[in-house]
């Protein structure tokens, strides 16, 4: 799985004298992008909103990705490329417990790679707009950036919580087992995609510090009891 997410597509630089300035010109754009996509979806955003956003001219969105469907997939890749590493250390210990089997480690194991999906999807201050676009995403299943979480980072997730689930409860890689990690997974999705209503629910402003080891603790004796239920 780490070979998947790791995977990220070319990026296109300007001249060595000017590359510290093209790549801050490539990540604004990226973050006016997230944003505008966000909150009008793929088919609605047009490249001179993004522009704007971004307080580029709209040519510098051609030249850094080609075309709106290239920007929307930079969208995704960096996504990926920001929360892989508080992935990797979780899923390379899965793997090396799904190696050697054993029902207790598979357990924790689950439940550490959960709290690296937390930690992925509330690492940043301005979380809300990751959720946005991440909410986005999952209402446009057929986008460009949709399908690239979906093949890099979505369904290879789903698969080593369901062999981890399988692992822990000493079944066999089957529906049940699948099922169970699509419910323990479904969790998250109230920290990141429905992040706004969850913050109103609690009345907080954020969930960083304590707030965040709360979410973990609680998501973790969720797990625990589904899979001793």
């Amino acid at each position: 799985m780490t070979d998947v997410i790791k995977e990220t597509s070319p990026r296109r630089s300007p001249s060595a004298g000017g590359y510290a300035r093209g790549e801050e010109t490539r990540a604004r754009i990226i973050e006016a992008a997230l944003k505008v996509f966000g909150e009008e979806g793929y088919a609605r955003a047009s490249t001179r909103q993004i522009a704007r956003e971004a307080g580029v001219m709209p040519p510098a969105l051609q030249y850094y990705f080609d075309s709106k469907e290239g920007l929307h997939r930079a969208c995704a890749e960096f996504v990926i490329e920001t929360a892989a590493p508080m992935l990797f250390p979780a899923i390379e210990a899965a793997e090396a417990v799904l190696a050697v089997g054993g029902v207790g480690p598979a357990t924790d194991v689950l439940c550490d790679v959960l709290d690296a999906v937390v930690d992925a999807s509330l690492f940043k201050n301005n979380a809300q707009v990751w959720g946005t676009f991440s909410a986005r995403l999952k209402s446009e299943e057929d986008s460009p950036g949709s399908m690239v979480i979906e093949t890099k980072v979505a369904a290879p997730l789903r698969d080593i919580c369901a062999r981890l689930v399988a692992c822990a409860i000493g079944s066999t890689l089957n529906d049940d087992a699948r099922l169970r990690a699509v419910a323990i997974l479904s969790q998250v999705s109230a920290f990141n995609t429905h992040l706004e209503g969850s913050l109103q629910v609690m009345g907080w402003p954020d969930f960083n510090g304590p707030r965040r080891d709360a979410v973990k603790a609680v998501l973790r004796a969720h797990t625990r009891a589904a899979l001793k239920a």
